[in-house]
């Protein structure tokens, strides 16, 4: 790895000679530099488990689609919700982008992402398990390590005022390569395992759920509402610090085609692997995913697939993958055009669980941005429920805990209105002392208390899992 940085190093002065010393427009304080440096040869895998050493980091990858990202440090953070704040923050990307000095290239530039985090389900100011979270997490990395398309490297982000800041730039670039390619020995034999339960899963904690959905249910039957999306969590001590290079293996292994996340940020590390994925931008297109409605697996193949065609033909499930579709559609229709439904009804099969799936596609009108999308589009009736703002007031009285990160936005963005944004689901945040795990599901008027209970257990074993002895 040595080479690696050396090689880094001389690559960025050349860069530093040929475009910012050569470049017409005036350094000041809001000049950003960013510079792409291809390599191939970067292990990945020792990077990885330096999560810990970079406050905040992200990692964010989809091992299917042969994407990933390793984002360590702030350059800029950007604490402004995308929600309410969509036409502040285009004008913000727009007002860098003229202020950019890059060697990305004319492809390469619409494959980089440049704000990466995420945002939460609901502000909470005063929640103890979010505190390390802003209601909006977005940053642009100081050091992006990046494997997409045909590109694999590392993106340096900084901000430059003066051409006399060479030298120093080099030091910092110098020691923090240093830390970040230092390999360090991981113990797999020392998995994390749960010390004991906080809070219970047993016959109490079950009839305290099915009193809540008993009184949705009621709701929905007197017409006040069409669909709540309850959730539950789980909370754990640790007997040590997670092996998240472990983690991570596990994870990807189990759910290839799931998004795979940690956020790390000041003592917090909120981690997953969603099957959710809330917009992908690409090409002035925006694809969505409409997923609700859910199965357990079989044990053999003939098990599997009779409950694949009980899915197929639950009432129950269709109804509530119908409310997130039309969701979609209504929410997308005054913004894009060549709206399609791309295999209605798909059978998506997970390691532990199978969901009713389709997938939403469409192109941007002229004018619109990503973010007039997201605006509209998010909480989906997936992760909310229908009506919006009744779901809101019943998730807040029903739900003794702030959901926070969970059922929120990760993801990210760019200069050219590309980006990828997921609904954190099947996640958990830690302080590497106490872990605590969500999981919802959707309530209908055809919901059964015991199912919908059973289908959050399923759901929790995502994660729980990982953690387990026998493991």
């Amino acid at each position: 790895m040595k080479e690696i940085i050396t090689d880094f190093i001389e690559s960025f002065k050349r860069f530093h000679a040929e475009k910012i010393s050569t470049s017409k427009a005036k350094l000041n304080e809001n000049t950003f530099v960013s510079f792409a440096y291809p390599n191939k040869n970067i292990d990945f895998n020792i990077i990885f488990e330096k999560i810990r050493l970079f406050t905040p980091s992200f990692i964010f990858e989809k091992s299917d689609e042969a994407f990933k990202i390793l984002a360590f440090d702030t350059t800029y953070s950007f604490n402004d919700g995308i929600k309410n704040n969509a036409t502040k923050i285009s004008s913000f990307i727009n007002k860098l982008r003229k202020n950019t000095i890059e060697n990305w290239g004319k492809e390469l530039s619409k494959d980089i992402p440049l704000f990466v985090g995420g945002m939460k389900f609901l502000n909470d100011n005063n929640s103890e398990l979010w505190k390390d979270f802003n209601e909006s997490n977005w940053f642009i990395p100081k050091y992006l390590f990046i494997k997409k398309g045909n590109f694999s490297g590392l993106i340096f982000n900084t901000f430059y005022n003066s051409l006399n800041e060479i030298d120093k730039t080099l030091i910092l670039i110098q020691n923090d390569l240093n830390n970040l390619f230092k390999e360090t020995k991981v113990d797999l034999s020392n998995n994390s395992i749960f010390e004991n339960k906080i809070s219970s899963n047993g016959k109490a904690e079950k009839q305290v759920w099915i009193n809540k959905v008993e009184n949705i249910l009621n709701l929905i039957r007197k017409k006040e509402i069409d669909k709540v999306v309850l959730s539950r969590k789980i909370s754990l001590k640790l007997s040590h610090k997670p092996n998240w290079n472990d983690i991570h293996k596990k994870l990807i292994a189990n759910f290839p085609s799931c998004h795979f996340f940690i956020f790390h940020k000041n003592n917090s590390f909120f981690f997953g692997s969603t099957p959710e994925r809330l917009a992908k931008f690409s090409n002035g297109t925006v694809e969505i995913d409409a997923l609700a409605g859910s199965a357990p697996r079989g044990i053999n193949d003939k098990e599997d697939l009779y409950f694949e065609n009980k899915l197929l033909n639950s009432q129950k499930d269709i109804n509530e993958h119908n409310f997130v579709i039309d969701h979609i559609v209504h929410s997308i229709e005054n913004s894009t055009e060549n709206i399609t439904i791309q295999n209605k009804y798909e059978i998506q099969k997970l390691n532990n669980i199978q969901h009713l799936h389709s997938r939403i596609s469409a192109k941007l009108k002229k004018g619109f941005t990503p973010f007039d999308i997201l605006m509209k589009l998010y909480p989906t009736p997936a992760i909310c429920g229908v009506s919006k703002e009744k779901a809101f007031s019943i998730i807040n009285e029903f739900e003794d805990y702030e959901r926070g990160m969970y059922s929120g936005i990760i993801g990210w963005f760019n200069f050219y209105n590309e980006g990828e944004f997921t609904v954190a689901l099947r996640s958990a945040i830690t302080n590497e002392k106490e872990l605590t795990a969500f999981a919802g599901s959707g309530i209908v008027a055809s919901s059964n208390p015991n199912t919908e209970f059973e289908e959050t257990e399923i759901k929790l074993k995502a994660i729980l899992n990982l953690f387990d002895e026998k493991d």
